[in-house]
C-alpha cells in the first residue's frame, strides 16, 4: 500500500479531477490503498504535476514463475506532457522488479482509456499487445486475456479487449479525449480508435507488453538500461 499523506492525496485527486470525468474520492482511495508504489511528477517548485499508481505482482504463467507491473490511476497536467520524469519513475520500478527476481519475466499490464498512454507502447516496446500489425505473439495475447479476466471479470469483454464498466469509473474531458490533427495518422492512434471507439466514454482497451531489454528500444531501452545499472544487485 502506499504511504501517501493527506495534503499529497488532496492534490493529486484535484488533477484527476481537472483531466477526468466521473471519478470519485472513493475510488480514488481505493487504487491507492491497492497499490505498492505511487510515482509523482513534480515540477522545479516541487508541486505535483502529474502521478501513476503501480501495483506489482507474481503468478504462475505456463509453468513459470512471471512478475506483472499493473498500472492504475495515471495523470499528467497538459503543460508537463513534454516532460519525461514519470517516465523515468516507472523504469526505475520496473527495473527494482527485474534485478529483485532476475529469473523471473516481467510484463506491464495497463489499460488505456486514451491514445496518450497506448502511445507508450510502441514508443518503448518492440513487441505489445494489441498492435495495429496483428499479435505480436500468441502468448502474450493468452496471457493478457489470463490477467484481465482475474482483474476485470465481467467487465472485460475478450473478444474484443476492452474493459467495460457497468458505468463510467473514470473518462477523459471532451478537452483531452480530442485527438489532435497531427495525430490522426498515426497508425498506432488509428489502431487505438479502431479498437476503443468508445474511449471517451471511459471504456478502457486492455494492453501488454514483456518488459526486458531485448524488447525495449529507443529511449525506452536507454532509461531502461540506466535504471538497471543504476541499482545494485543487493539493493
Amino acid at each position: 500500500m502506499c504511504d501517501v499523506d493527506a495534503a499529497l492525496r488532496d492534490r493529486l485527486f484535484a488533477l484527476m479531477q481537472r483531466c477526468y470525468h466521473c471519478v470519485t474520492r472513493d475510488r480514488f482511495e481505493s487504487d491507492i490503498a491497492e497499490k505498492d508504489f505511487l510515482i509523482v511528477l513534480r515540477d522545479a517548485a516541487g508541486v505535483p504535476r502529474g502521478f501513476s499508481t503501480q501495483m506489482l505482482f507474481c503468478r504462475e504463467w505456463e509453468g513459470q514463475p512471471i512478475q506483472v507491473l499493473f498500472s492504475g490511476d495515471t495523470v499528467i497536467e497538459p503543460d508537463f506532457w513534454g516532460s519525461h520524469e514519470l517516465v523515468k519513475g516507472w523504469c526505475q520500478v520496473a527495473a527494482m522488479a527485474l534485478r529483485a527476481e532476475p529469473g523471473r519475466r516481467l510484463f506491464w499490464f495497463l489499460i488505456s482509456k486514451g491514445f496518450r498512454t497506448y502511445l507508450y507502447l510502441p514508443i518503448f516496446f518492440r513487441d505489445f499487445e494489441p498492435h495495429h500489425a496483428g499479435s505480436a505473439a500468441g502468448e502474450t495475447h493468452r496471457l493478457l486475456t489470463m490477467l484481465s479476466e482475474e482483474k476485470f471479470g465481467a467487465a472485460y469483454d475478450a473478444p474484443k479487449g476492452i474493459v467495460r464498466f457497468p458505468e463510467s469509473l473514470g473518462q477523459l474531458t471532451p478537452e483531452f479525449a480530442e485527438i489532435p490533427d497531427a495525430r490522426r495518422d498515426d497508425p498506432h492512434v488509428q489502431f487505438f480508435l479502431t479498437r476503443n471507439p468508445s474511449y471517451a466514454l471511459g471504456d478502457e482497451l486492455g494492453c501488454l507488453a514483456e518488459v526486458s531489454l531485448e524488447n525495449t528500444h529507443g529511449l525506452g531501452r536507454r532509461w531502461l538500461e540506466r535504471a538497471i545499472h543504476a541499482i545494485s544487485p543487493h539493493d
